[in-house]
């Protein structure tokens, strides 16, 4: 049985005050989002639910509840989480990169 190393998460200064000013239940929802895409990142079936989609080469997206969506780039080892917005804000900010 192989062991699958733990990728880290980093949260862009702007995403971490986007996520500050939401009600606690929005904010406990967002990280247990951020833990199930960590923990089944690679593995489909694991993070079937989530919604995770390739946006380009590295960059993703996936569901945060039916609202939200979270914009994250996923690097060897590392998963940069940088967006939070409905769909259509993400398209626009998907738009700029």
């Amino acid at each position: 049985m192989t062991s699958r190393r733990t990728l880290r998460v980093e949260l862009t200064p702007e995403l971490k005050a986007t996520i500050r000013r939401l009600p606690k239940t929005q904010r406990k929802q967002i990280g247990e989002v951020i833990t199930r895409v960590r923990d089944g990142f690679g593995t489909p079936h694991l993070h079937s639910g989530l919604g995770i989609r390739r946006l380009r080469s590295s960059l993703f997206e996936c569901r945060v509840g039916l609202k939200f969506r979270l914009v994250f780039d996923a690097e060897p080892g590392v998963l940069s989480f940088s967006d939070l917005g409905t769909h259509d804000q993400i398209r626009k900010i998907i738009r700029t990169r």
